[in-house]
């Protein structure tokens, strides 16, 4: 489980670094006041200030939030379980050394996507991507990979692509896709990320985002042309 020990990790990284002060509301520090603690109940935004102001457990919920989601966007992007968990478990301590400089109108999922985004560029560029056909990229409603690259009737009859070699194929694709194209593929698609919060993670305009992703699904149905009768 990523949520052992990234505490643990997250103190042993900081070791020797000044905690935050704590502060009234005017913003003048109040040394030895102790933080409010965080509750499960709590808004993101409000564990995020816990956290911030010195309650280290707050890292805690936060994990247990996010880290099946972060999990299988590594996932998605390596393919291997225990790489994926490890990558997590790095966002998870990137997050807790920065805690301090978290920008409170920032939307903490965005926030952990932008340090994933920066872990998967650092770690990860030469791996392989699996691409689900049948997520909505775009936001709710819009066409899934599918739809995209099987004509109408074949996307209607929604047969199910689930042999090995299908799969590599549809993977060895998305390898292929350059690399602004793919990042927004896989955010989109794997991540059911719409478009504006793309723009967020990869600080490109939403317009952006749109063109490199039709030009990702146009090269997709070009290089997959060949299996559209078996979609």
């Amino acid at each position: 489980m990523v949520v052992a020990g990234t505490l643990e990790l997250g103190r042993q990284h900081t070791a020797g670094a000044s905690m935050p002060e704590h502060r009234h509301d005017d913003g003048d520090p109040q040394l030895g006041q102790e933080p409010r603690l965080a509750t499960p109940s709590d808004s993101d935004t409000q564990v995020m200030e816990c956290l911030r102001d010195g309650d280290d457990d707050a890292l805690e919920i936060i994990v247990e939030r996010y880290q099946n989601e972060l999990v299988g966007y590594f996932y998605h992007h390596c393919w291997d379980q225990l790489t994926a968990e490890d990558l997590a478990q790095t966002v998870f301590i990137k997050l807790f050394r920065a805690r301090s400089r978290y920008i409170i109108t920032a939307k903490l999922r965005t926030y952990l996507y932008r340090i994933a985004y920066n872990a998967w560029v650092d770690h990860l560029r030469r791996q392989r991507h699996h691409a689900s056909l049948d997520a909505q990229y775009g936001g709710e409603g819009g066409p899934s990979l599918r739809d995209s690259l099987a004509d109408p009737k074949q996307a209607a009859a929604g047969s199910e692509v689930n042999t090995p070699f299908l799969r590599q194929r549809i993977q060895e694709a998305v390898e292929r896709l350059p690399a602004g194209q793919q990042d927004v593929f896989i955010l989109a698609n794997n991540q059911d990320m719409r478009y504006q919060e793309i723009s967020e993670v990869l600080g490109i305009p939403e317009g952006t985002v749109k063109s490199r992703m039709h030009a990702a699904v146009r090269r997709l149905r070009t290089d997959l042309a060949d299996l559209v009768e078996e979609l």
